[in-house]
This record gives structure tokens, C-alpha cells and sequence, in this order.
């Protein structure tokens, strides 16, 4: 039996190396236009559906003494007209329902094709249980969000934006998901499935353990990555301490395998969250590691019953924006010292690729929005920042900057409140359309195609701006705490659309490190490294998707077919933070006004890149 990449290498190997792969862009546009046909199509049978159950749910029956709606009947008959299940019939109905009754936007973007199926689905699994004012209010960001998402990240971007409109409707959601815990076998022809639906924070915590098992074997090791997984998993419920590697040692090559892995802290899971909001202060949504963001309650619930430890982080472009700038840090002193002894300093970002890399840190690392004493960062250069669209004003990115000592759960002070205080109201944004992260992507591209002179880099050259390279720039491989940093910020890999964690994706190198003459090529610095999953990263090496980045770490990406799309970092947030639930008074300087003054751009100037850089650069590290 052969697989489909092993089929594609055997086609390849069949028509021989070739110049650089080609796609005609009439047939691109061809496959775009029937999709848009197909579904408008589907969008027709799902509102004929809704329709047709509709018409019967009014009609109701009596069954002896029983009054019963004529529902089922509707669904049979939909069933056998399209040769579906009465399950998948009655999914067209709610789906067409809730598109006509509550989705009114998203219902006409369906109908106009520019949706498919599967994106109206996750979106309907998603909202279905909101109220309708969250449901308005969401709904413009969604709709921008399932234009640039498959359903899966789709789904992900649409808990996200419910944390921060609907917090309490979302963390109930959670609760009620939580019932719904299981593990289903399935037998079939040779293989099986064992399925397992757990909470957030036990299934990453389980992948990581997963991953860790799997990392055991040596490098030689003929299996593939998901074998090894599978095997890893089998051999942690046999409480194995390591697997059996599969590679055939020589005296020149002896396995590798660490067959009895060290004593590590138990590996849980890693979250980021502001200290406000973990101080229970605010409401912030939190991040989990591998999994996507997470409410602020639930945050506070992993804290209470964990190690943790801080990563303190700043917000630059807000800082500038309230004229701190590069003096941010003369406001602060916050203990910056790392407990070494107690194990704190995690081996967590070894850059090396996807294989086998998982975080081994035994701590829930929080990391707080407000500023602390800044470690030297030759790349951060903030005099020039090209936000050259309206939307560009209302987003900040967060770097880290230094770790605190490590704590443990329950040490975090809560605000006092009285029993009989009525609650402030934790929504104050469901009366006017939210306004996130892909809003701004969508104003940033509209921008970029009315004046593609704003889809250049900001330092072509990949020098941040930098006359003199910084320790460490003109080295190919980040030390740990670069790469740590990176990671942090992207949290994904950066490729448009793609949801791979930054923990299982390799750093690269955005203009190419030049091996030969290394100042003369792309330096290792934040402004010119990102987060690649394995896949992408072969495609960029290829030039097949070329990348620049803009200011704030966005990045700007462009296909050999002309193809386009915008990507921000995982840690963008808006900067008018007054759409996000408050529990208690906002902290001083938290929020800027949308129509606060911009720092002035400076315009960048395209550099040529070295002529041999790309050939230089050797496979993902």
C-alpha cells in the first residue's frame, strides 16, 4: 500500500527535476470561480432545508394524546431526497435556521459563495448557544476571520473572539463542553481508532507527554512522525519510561535513543495571561499552549492548582503611543532573576524542527501585559513603524522581556469583593460590532492592494534597522532565549492560515542567512525570524511563498501565482482595549484612544538581497 506523498514522489521522480513548479493562473481562477458556483449551491439546499422543517415544526400532529411537531417527518423526507442521513438532514435545518434568524451576514456571504459548508458549520457549532446581541456582535469578525481560515482554525478564532466579547457565555459553554468528556473505540479493517475528547488543558498536557515518549528514540529511527506517535502513546499506557527504537546500529552509527530518560518535571501545560486578569482584575482571555486561547477563569483555575512562573512581558507600540518609549523600563523594578535552582529555566525551546520537539517545562508560565527592565534586544527598533492603514492604529504586539521566580498555585491575590456587591457588567461591547484581529488584517489588505508600496519590508535587508549586527545576529542558529521570544510572539506557525503550534514548528530565517559572509545576509534578530511548521517551510525555501515583514511583526506573504494575505503575530491584541469585559476599575495607561496620534513611518527602501543567499541557506534547523 503506498501513501499519497509516496505516489507524488514517485510522479516527481517519473517527470525529473524541473526549473520551478508552475501554476497557470487561468486554471487557479477557474477552480475559484466553481467553488463560488458550488457553494452558492449548497447555501440554496441548506435554506431549502430549513425551509422545508420549518413549514413542518408549525404543522403539529396528534399521536393519541400525545401533540407532537412534524420535525421528523421533515427530516425524513430531506434524508431520503439526498441520499443522507437524518442526522446530516437535520444539521441542514438548524444550519439554515440560525443562518436566516440570528447570522444574517454570514447567511449572505454563504449565498453569495464566498463561504463554504464546512466554514458555515464551524461557525454554527461555535455561536449557535450565544445570545443574539454576542452572536451580532461577533458576526462581523467571524465573517472576516472564515474568509481567511479553513474550518479547524476557523473554529479555534471564533472561541477567541467569544472569550473576549461573551466571557461569561463562553466560560459556561466551556463548563457545559466539559460534560461531554469521552473516549470511543472504533474497530475497522486492520487499524482502530481510539478516540479521546478531554478538556483543554489535560489534552495538551497528554500530547506533550506524547510527544516527549516519542522523542525518545534516536534520529535514525525509519518511522515517521505519526508512527512514532502511536507508538509513544502505547508504550505510556504500558508505563514504559521509553520506546523501542527501530534503527539497525552499525560500530560507525550506534543508536542514539535515550532509553532511560532523565527525571524532568512533569510536563503540564504553558499559559499566558496578563497579571490583571490573573489577579482577577480583568478578564482577558489567557492562551494554552498547543490548543489556543482559553477564558480568563479557566486561566485562574489552571494557576490555582499549578507551578507557575512569570513572563513578563511589554507592550512597545503602546508604550511609545503614551510617550514612554525606549524609557518604559525607568517606570518599573520588578525582580527579573531566574530560579535556576529550582529548575525554572525550561529547555523548552531547542530549535530544533517538529519532530519530537514538545515543551518539557513543569510550569504554567504566565506572562503578565505590563512592562519590566528590558534585556538588551538589538532588534527592537521603534522610530520606524510603517502602520499605514486605519486599521493598523488599534493593534499592539507584546515582547517578553524577562522571567520572574517560580510560584506556586494559589499564591496569586485575588480583589477583595463583597458577597451582596452586584457584579459590573463584564460585556460592554455587544451594542456595536466587535472589532479584533482580523478586522485589521482585512483593512491591512484592502490597504496593501490599493498601494502595493505598503506590502514592502519595513528592513529588506533583515537588519531591523540595525547599522551594527547585536550579540548573537550573525549566528544561524537563535540562542534560547531568541528563540524562546519568537515563539512566544508568533505562538503558530506564520504561513497564511496555518494553526501548527510554535512549539512543533522550526525558526526561520525571513531574508536568508548568508552563510559565506554572514553580515551581509539576514541577521538573527526578532524582525527577521518567524515561526515555520515543516511544510511551509519547504515551500518558502522553494520561493514558492515569499514573506516580508512589516511593522509590529506583520507579515506580508505573497505566492508564485500571485496569491497574497497578511498574517500578524499570535500576541497581537487591540490596542482600544474598551470593547474587553472589565471585572473592576481599568488599571491607568491600559487603553489608548482609536484616534490617538501615530508615530510618523519611515518609508522603507527595498535592498537587494545577497544573489546567493537562498542557495545558502541549509535545511530547517
Amino acid at each position: 500500500m503506498t501513501t499519497s506523498g509516496s505516489t507524488r514522489s514517485r510522479f516527481a521522480a517519473y517527470l525529473g527535476p524541473q526549473s520551478k513548479p508552475y501554476i497557470d493562473n487561468a486554471v487557479l481562477g477557474e477552480i475559484r470561480d466553481v467553488a463560488i458556483l458550488e457553494n452558492q449551491a449548497c447555501a440554496r439546499k441548506v435554506a431549502l432545508a430549513a425551509a422545508i422543517w420549518d413549514t413542518c415544526i408549525h404543522q403539529n400532529v396528534l399521536v393519541g394524546d400525545v401533540i407532537q411537531d412534524a420535525g421528523n417527518y421533515a427530516a425524513s423526507e430531506i434524508a431520503h431526497v439526498l441520499g443522507c442521513s437524518k442526522t446530516v438532514a437535520n444539521t441542514y435545518a438548524e444550519v439554515g435556521m440560525d443562518l436566516r434568524l440570528r447570522l444574517p451576514a454570514v447567511a449572505a456571504a454563504f449565498e453569495a459563495g464566498e463561504l463554504d459548508l464546512p466554514r458555515v458549520r464551524a461557525i454554527y457549532r461555535c455561536t449557535h448557544n450565544l445570545t443574539q446581541g454576542a452572536a451580532t456582535a461577533v458576526q462581523g469578525e467571524v465573517l472576516h476571520a472564515a474568509r481567511r481560515l479553513s474550518p479547524g482554525p476557523l473554529a479555534t478564532e471564533i472561541w477567541s473572539i467569544m472569550y473576549r466579547i461573551a466571557p461569561e457565555e463562553a466560560a459556561a459553554l466551556r463548563k457545559d463542553l466539559k460534560r461531554h468528556t469521552n473516549v470511543t473505540y472504533t474497530d475497522k479493517d486492520v487499524l482502530s481508532t481510539l478516540k479521546a475528547d478531554l478538556t483543554a488543558a489535560d489534552a495538551a498536557a497528554a500530547w506533550q507527554l506524547i510527544n516527549e515518549m516519542a522523542a525518545t528514540v534516536c534520529r535514525r529511527d525509519p518511522r515517521t512522525r505519526g508512527q512514532k506517535r502511536a507508538a509513544a502513546y502505547v508504550a505510556l499506557l504500558h508505563q514504559e519510561s521509553s520506546m523501542a527504537c527501530m534503527c539497525e546500529p552499525t560500530d560507525d552509527n550506534p543508536c542514539t535513543a535515550d532509553t532511560s530518560r532523565p527525571d524532568r518535571r512533569a510536563p503540564l501545560t504553558v499559559i499566558t495571561v496578563d497579571l490583571a486578569t490573573l489577579a482577577g482584575l480583568l478578564s482577558n482571555p489567557a492562551h494554552l499552549s498547543g490548543h489556543g486561547t482559553i477564558d480568563a477563569e479557566y486561566a485562574r483555575e489552571l494557576a490555582d492548582n499549578a507551578h507557575w512562573q512569570i513572563l513578563l512581558t511589554e507592550a512597545r507600540n503602546l508604550a511609545e503611543s503614551l510617550g514612554h518609549g525606549e524609557d518604559l523600563e525607568s517606570l518599573m523594578d520588578l525582580d527579573l532573576s531566574t530560579d535556576t535552582e529550582n529548575g525554572a529555566d525550561t529547555d523548552d525551546t531547542d530549535d530544533t524542527g517538529a519532530e519530537g520537539r514538545s515543551d518539557s517545562g513543569s510550569r504554567t508560565n504566565h506572562s503578565g501585559s505590563k512592562g519590566g527592565p528590558q534585556t538588551p534586544r538589538g532588534s527592537k527598533v521603534r522610530n520606524t513603524r510603517n502602520s499605514r492603514s486605519e486599521g493598523s492604529r488599534s493593534h499592539v504586539v507584546f515582547h517578553p522581556l524577562g522571567r520572574g521566580r517560580r510560584r506556586v498555585g494559589g499564591s496569586v491575590p485575588r480583589a477583595p469583593r463583597s458577597q451582596n456587591a452586584p457584579r459590573p457588567p463584564r460585556n460592554s461591547c455587544v451594542a456595536t460590532p466587535y472589532r479584533g484581529t482580523y478586522t485589521f488584517v482585512a483593512e491591512l489588505e484592502a490597504a496593501i492592494a490599493a498601494d502595493p508600496a505598503l506590502g514592502l519590508a519595513l528592513h529588506p535587508d533583515g537588519h531591523g534597522g540595525l547599522l551594527l549586527p547585536p550579540p548573537g545576529a550573525l549566528t544561524y542558529r537563535p540562542t534560547t532565549a531568541l528563540a524562546e521570544r519568537i515563539r512566544y510572539r508568533d505562538r503558530t506557525c506564520r504561513h497564511p492560515g496555518c494553526d501548527v503550534p510554535a512549539q512543533q514548528c522550526e525558526i526561520d530565517h525571513i531574508v536568508p542567512y548568508f552563510h559565506r559572509n554572514p553580515s551581509t545576509g539576514g541577521w538573527t534578530i526578532d524582525t527577521n525570524l518567524h515561526c515555520l511548521c515543516r511544510y511551509h517551510h519547504g515551500l518558502k525555501t522553494m520561493r514558492l511563498w515569499t514573506p516580508v515583514m512589516l511593522a509590529d511583526d506583520v507579515e506580508f506573504w505573497i505566492s508564485d501565482a500571485g496569491t497574497s494575505a497578511v498574517t500578524v503575530p499570535g500576541t497581537t491584541q487591540l490596542a482600544d482595549f474598551d470593547h474587553l469585559p472589565k471585572v473592576g476599575p481599568k488599571p491607568k495607561g491600559t487603553a489608548i484612544g482609536c484616534d490617538s496620534p501615530t508615530p510618523k513611518t519611515a518609508k522603507p527602501q527595498p535592498t537587494p538581497m545577497p544573489a546567493s543567499a537562498p542557495e545558502d541557506e541549509p535545511p530547517p534547523f
